[in-house]
């Protein structure tokens, strides 16, 4: 579906979604036009956002409303736009280490401190997931971030997602499909619990000597900026496969 956008539309679709995921405001033309560096007016990128809407990959919460990017604009953004290379500093990577750290003298603390250390650094809820003898073991942190962004403030909407998450078969669920040696994102609508269609969900597994041993996870508002949650999921499991290995 993709491959509708040529190379004008997919830059100010990145735009817009960078903006939103910044702000959390509608995006007018103006603003496309002053921060994307596009070269064209604001009424041609206006007629661009029309059509970007039209293909699905926008919508206009009001009339006079700038555009917001729907769960085909995220997913494109995510398979295609985003960047790529989004690199954790040696500072980021070496707080992260010395977190995971702490736990060893207790290997059964590690898991959890994985959780509390995701949900610290990218203020969204985190879920770890971690395979013992007989049955896997859930750890879920910073379920109280979600209140803290815009979409969910109000608790009528951030309710039934928190209670979602009380369930121990959502949570297998969100973490059962994460895949070996990549990260996964399941954007809103692609969800299977209704509940949580207004979340994204980054996934990771990690293993112990090759062997599969748990799944890492953050649950955010689709509004996430992917590239970055990534990179610390990404790492973080990573960082798991090496500390558990040295304990096994």
């Amino acid at each position: 579906m993709q491959a509708t956008l040529d190379a004008r539309k997919r830059e100010i679709l990145r735009a817009v979604i960078r903006s939103y995921i910044e702000t959390a405001e509608p995006v007018g033309s103006e603003v496309v036009a002053h921060q994307g560096h596009l070269g064209v007016s604001a009424a041609t990128i206006r007629n661009e956002m029309a059509a970007l809407e039209e293909l699905g990959y926008l919508a206009q919460p009001h009339p006079s409303a700038g555009r917001i990017p729907t769960d085909r604009g995220y997913r494109a953004y995510v398979d295609q736009l985003a960047d790529t290379d989004a690199p954790l500093s040696t500072g980021e990577r070496l707080r992260l280490r010395r977190r995971l750290a702490t736990a060893v003298q207790e290997r059964e603390r590690i898991p959890k401190e994985a959780a509390r250390t995701l949900a610290n650094v990218t203020k969204y809820t985190s879920l770890v997931a971690h395979l013992e003898p007989d049955r896997f073991v859930f750890h879920l942190e910073g379920a109280a971030n979600i209140l803290i962004q815009p979409e969910f403030r109000d608790a009528r909407a951030a309710r039934p997602i928190l209670e979602a998450l009380e369930r121990e078969e959502v949570i297998a669920g969100l973490l059962e499909s994460a895949p070996e040696q990549q990260v996964s994102v399941t954007i809103g609508s692609e969800h299977r619990v209704e509940d949580l269609r207004g979340c994204s969900v980054v996934a990771a597994a990690y293993r112990i000597e090759a062997r599969p041993a748990g799944a890492l996870a953050i649950v955010g508002p689709t509004r996430m900026p992917y590239a970055r949650v990534i990179a610390f999921v990404r790492y973080l499991a990573e960082s798991l496969d090496d500390v558990m290995a040295g304990l096994a």
